[in-house]
């Protein structure tokens, strides 16, 4: 464990993060396209929203398996085996013409970053002591923030072209493993320091916490395109425009994540985030053009530059060196069962009230939250 890194490694591990927001962000613009053309299929327009979220189960499912596998046979073949797994079910879309199979390559799709997220994780808690792991998730926040620029702006793009080709950008990692395979290096094993009821005890408020806060943030990917195409009459476009324009207060913010760490405690910090949070559904909730949902992106991106952030940082300030790999597995399985969760969740509420209507339901529920926090007291 260290206090730097090499800038290989660095590239590498933000390289590796960036692949979590493309899993899911890159098809966004495309879902409701997909939606018409498959149009003759019972439920499509659910059933289109399981693009995005069919890998968040199988993650939720898998990950903890995943984080098993890491601990016993190390970080890196898990990785790789990931890379190559992403690419071939991720591309699946752009080269496959039947929806169900589609759905297969992303199932495919999940197991790999199921591999990816654990394995990575484990390796900045193995690289880098605390200190050094709050500036290195300033940094990786903001490549995480600037990578969903890219994709969500790419894959906009390329779904007014045909819906098809924003997965074709899931090919893009192929061209990450050179430096991968050149820079990163296998940590060595770590001894058995507590039991396992001890950790268990102590991070379980942890995979509550990421459960919760995807149910809410994950409703802007699902939900949020359906409301600028079929309520705002939008293009597809605007819908990266949107999200590319809150990334951009999230890469700002994610990268003064260690200065606000210096001086407010991790509950501090997840109040912060629900008041911004619950501030910019607040707006979309009362949009009534493509116009007035920029107003909302500052407080969206600010919520959304603090939330994994401080949520992976408490994570690896509580987790011990030996189980990193089996509890980043139960992280990355709490993270995505929430978002899995989010479409199935939200959906009552939209029949009953519309988007517009959940929009201002669940910023009541993170503006409420914010409040407890701020009664209880610190989590740490």
């Amino acid at each position: 464990m260290s206090k730097t890194l090499n800038k290989k490694i660095q590239i590498s591990l933000l390289l590796i993060a960036t692949m979590g927001v493309m899993s899911g962000i890159t098809v966004v613009s495309s879902l409701p396209l997909i939606s018409q053309t498959f149009s003759h299929l019972p439920h499509i327009e659910f059933l289109s929203k399981l693009m995005l979220t069919i890998p968040s189960i199988i993650i939720a499912l898998f990950a903890p398996v995943a984080g098993i596998i890491v601990d016993k046979f190390g970080r890196l073949k898990p990785l790789y085996t990931g890379i190559i797994l992403f690419v071939v079910g991720g591309s699946s879309g752009f080269y496959l013409e039947h929806f169900y199979a589609i759905l297969v390559g992303r199932a495919v799709l999940g197991i790999a970053v199921a591999l990816l997220m654990t394995s990575s994780t484990a390796l900045i808690g193995d690289y880098l002591d605390e200190m050094a792991r709050h500036r290195f998730m300033s940094v990786q926040g903001m490549a995480v923030a600037m990578g969903g620029i890219v994709f969500i702006t790419a894959g906009g793009l390329l779904a007014q072209l045909h819906w098809s080709y924003p997965f074709a950008i899931y090919i893009l990692p192929l061209f990450f493993l050179p430096l991968l395979l050149t820079s990163l290096y296998e940590p060595e094993k770590h001894t058995h320091v507590e039991s396992d009821i001890e950790i268990e005890t102590k991070l379980w408020p942890v995979y509550l916490t990421a459960f919760f806060a995807m149910v809410l943030f994950y409703m802007l990917p699902t939900q949020l395109p359906y409301l600028i195409i079929e309520t705002l009459h939008g293009k597809p476009s605007t819908i990266g425009l949107v999200i590319a324009t809150a990334m951009i207060f999230n890469a700002l913010t994610s990268r003064q994540y260690a200065k606000l760490k210096a001086r407010f405690s991790y509950v501090h910090i997840y109040i912060i985030t629900f008041i911004f949070f619950g501030t910019g559904l607040f707006i979309i909730s009362q949009a009534h053009s493509i116009a007035q949902l920029f107003y909302s992106t500052a407080f969206i991106g600010i919520g959304f530059g603090l939330i994994l952030v401080n949520t992976n940082s408490w994570f690896l300030a509580k987790v011990p060196a030996h189980k990193r790999g089996k509890a980043s597995g139960v992280l990355a399985s709490s993270f995505f069962l929430g978002q899995f969760s989010s479409p199935l969740i939200m959906q009552p509420i939209v029949h009953l009230y519309g988007i517009q209507g959940l929009f201002l339901i669940v910023s009541g529920i993170a503006l409420t939250t914010a409040l407890i926090l701020f009664l209880k007291g610190k989590i740490s």
